[in-house]
């Protein structure tokens, strides 16, 4: 094998001078792309810094956005097209009693018991049922959820609550009727309470003159009964129109419940009387108006026990009030029958007067308290009254 050749190479200057200006021109586009670098390292710089304040101004919004949707009193529901729920604020939550967690991804339906837009032909409020199972009266408004470019997404439902709103109206018209019915009986009581004296001045003769062994003596003893019952709806009536006068003492309430109790002596082997109230709780009130009110009370539960039972009374404070819980284990009240029984007149027993109960929630408010009755028919009532404590 031969050896290779060397290729010998004299490079000119010319050669030279065009491998220079080579290099110094590669040298002038490297300073060239390497300030072009620099440049797009700042317009990267820049872009990062807008975008991360363009994200930072993003979820500023968002927390605010969240924050006012979370803060508004009103409830707002939204679904998707598909009808799933997709938000569900904190108002929505406390009015209607589900977590966020039980009803996003569901359909509005299935959780609340109706469509998602309201029936308009109906004259009553729209309704949508808690989770307790309670249907809540609202007032809503729904829009639509389009996007940038007017297309639907979804629908927003913003409501209120009005259960509280339909109860200060219910109690408005009540008082009002209350109010021309006191007036109606006021007038007749007077009428009546003057020719029922001189009828029970007759009877008394008559008694004096028929021997008791007279067989007419029993219905003259009848007259006279009969009387009575007649003075004590008339007395019933006085008092329930005339305007009350509260005397204010300083009252021990577990002395006040149990001497209420004991003047009416229940049958303490037939019903079970228990008292969880402490021994030293005080407010200032009417002590007698109150044992009325608490009489009027205890009557109705011992009366609705018809064999065996029991009466709870338990006392605490709630906030400024005193609250005053009287549960017992009878027959209860029917439901259409409950929003009635606070009404004067108004009595299920043959021989109630229907002013007891319209009475004690007169005396109540006279207090400046409330009271409220809840029942179940065939498992018993409760009773709550809340009184001031000053």
């Amino acid at each position: 094998m031969k050896p290779k050749k060397k290729l010998n190479r004299t490079y000119t200057y010319s050669d030279l001078h065009t491998l220079t200006e080579a290099l110094n021109e590669f040298s002038q586009a490297s300073k060239a792309w390497e300030k072009a670098y620099l440049l797009l390292q700042e317009k990267v710089a820049e872009l990062d810094r807008e975008l991360k304040e363009k994200n930072q101004q993003l979820a500023t919004t968002t927390e605010y956005l969240t924050n006012l949707l979370e803060s508004i009193s009103d409830g707002v529901i939204a679904i998707d097209l598909n009808g799933k729920i997709s938000i569900f604020n904190r108002s929505a939550q406390q009015i209607l009693g589900y977590s966020l967690e039980e009803v996003v991804g569901k359909h509005f339906e299935k959780v609340f018991g109706r469509t998602f837009l309201p029936n308009t032909r109906s004259l009553k409020p729209n309704k949508l049922k808690a989770k307790s199972g309670r249907m809540i009266p609202i007032a809503e408004k729904n829009s639509n959820i389009v996007n940038t470019e007017g297309t639907p997404i979804g629908i927003v439902k913003v409501f209120q609550d009005l259960t509280e709103i339909l109860e200060l109206k219910s109690s408005i018209q009540q008082k009002e009727t209350l109010a021309l019915i006191g007036e109606m009986s006021a007038t007749v009581a007077h009428e009546i309470r003057n020719p029922l004296g001189g009828i029970r001045g007759f009877a008394s003769l008559l008694a004096k003159d028929i021997p008791t062994t007279d067989t007419k003596y029993k219905y003259v003893e009848k007259i006279i009964q009969g009387i009575q019952t007649l003075e004590k709806i008339v007395n019933d009536l006085l008092e329930y129109t005339r305007p009350l006068e509260i005397h204010y003492n300083q009252i021990n309430l577990f002395k006040t419940i149990q001497e209420s109790i004991e003047i009416l002596n229940p049958d303490k082997r037939r019903i079970s009387i228990d008292i969880k109230c402490p021994k030293t709780i005080e407010i200032l009130g009417d002590e007698n108006k109150l044992k009325q009110v608490l009489r009027n009370i205890f009557t109705n539960s011992i009366q609705s026990i018809k064999n065996k039972g029991k009466i709870t009374t338990s006392v605490e404070n709630e906030n400024n009030f005193v609250k005053i819980e009287i549960k017992d284990t009878g027959c209860g009240i029917k439901e259409d029958v409950l929003p009635k029984i606070f009404s004067p007149f108004f009595t299920t027993k043959e021989k109630g007067t229907g002013l007891g109960l319209a009475i004690s929630q007169k005396i109540i408010g006279a207090h400046g308290g409330q009271i409220k009755a809840e029942s179940k028919y065939g498992k018993g009532t409760k009773i709550t009254i809340w009184l001031p404590i000053e």
